[in-house]
């Protein structure tokens, strides 16, 4: 039971420190570090690419899927329009809108934290796996996700994989200007 509770302890203090992370990266200047971007890109991608593998065969689950990535897209481009980029010595640095990167971060939040929720409420949280039924799978597709979960997740893959990209385009833009 205690090596149960240190490791629900050490997965919250891991995702702490990412949703720590990633609300640091919404304020404020930051680095226009081109490696970090395409870096970050590419993990986004392949992470988005996997849950939309997951809903390709469910055709809600592809209507959601298209609606998150075309939303995540727009606010991508709305996000952009609205950073602003100041050059530092030798970087170029830029502030994303705070409230844009904020919502983006709150949608992801708030449908993890709902699907704990419902996950506990389940009792796949509190039950030992010894005690679980055969068809406990059936148990676990109900609580993990609807056919919005990843959609909804796509919002944040879309816009932070489009607003890299931007923000990539604007570097170059802006470093073959200074020249």
């Amino acid at each position: 039971m205690t090596q149960h509770l240190y490791a629900i302890i050490i997965i919250i203090v891991l995702f702490s420190f990412v949703i720590y992370r990633r609300i640091r990266r919404n304020i404020g200047w930051q680095e226009l570090n081109p490696r970090k971007l395409v870096v970050r890109t590419c993990i986004f991608f392949i992470i988005g690419l996997i849950f939309l593998s997951g809903g390709l065969t469910h055709p809600i689950s592809l209507i959601s899927d298209v609606v998150g990535i075309i939303a995540g897209i727009l606010l991508a481009y709305y996000g952009a329009s609205l950073t602003t980029f100041e050059k530092r010595e030798k970087h170029f640095y830029y502030r994303p809108n705070t409230w844009i990167g904020s919502t983006v971060t709150f949608i992801f939040l708030a449908r993890l934290i709902y699907r704990f929720y419902r996950m506990y409420t389940s009792g796949m949280l509190t039950t030992p796996v010894s005690n679980q039924q055969p068809s406990s799978y059936q148990n676990i597709s109900a609580a993990v996700g609807s056919s919005w979960t990843a959609g909804l997740l796509l919002i944040m893959f879309a816009y932070y994989i489009f607003y890299y990209l931007i923000l990539l385009k604007k570097k170059k833009q802006l470093t073959q200007s200074e020249t």
